[in-house]
C-alpha cells in the first residue's frame, strides 16, 4: 500500500471518530440523561446515530482527499 493511501485511510478514521464524538457533546445534539458517565457516553453515541454518521463520513472523506489534492498541486 502506498504511503499516500495509508495516510488517507488514517486521516479518514481520525476525522470520522473525532467529528462523531464532538457532535455527541454539541448543545443541539446533547441528550438529557441523569446516569453514570459510561452509560451517558454510550447513550450519546447512539443518539441520532445515522445523522452523525453521515456528517462524520463527509468530514472524514474531506480529510482523506487532502493528501491527493496536495500531490496534484505539487505535480503541476
Amino acid at each position: 500500500m502506498k504511503n499516500k493511501t495509508l495516510l488517507s485511510i488514517i486521516l479518514f478514521c481520525i476525522g470520522f471518530v473525532v467529528t462523531y464524538l464532538i457532535m455527541c457533546y454539541l448543545p443541539p445534539f446533547r441528550i438529557k440523561l441523569h446516569a453514570e458517565p459510561f452509560e451517558y457516553f454510550i447513550a450519546s453515541i447512539r443518539h441520532m446515530m445515522l445523522f452523525k454518521g453521515i456528517i462524520s463520513f463527509i468530514f472524514g472523506i474531506l480529510l482523506a482527499i487532502i493528501p491527493k489534492i496536495k500531490k496534484s498541486k505539487l505535480t503541476k
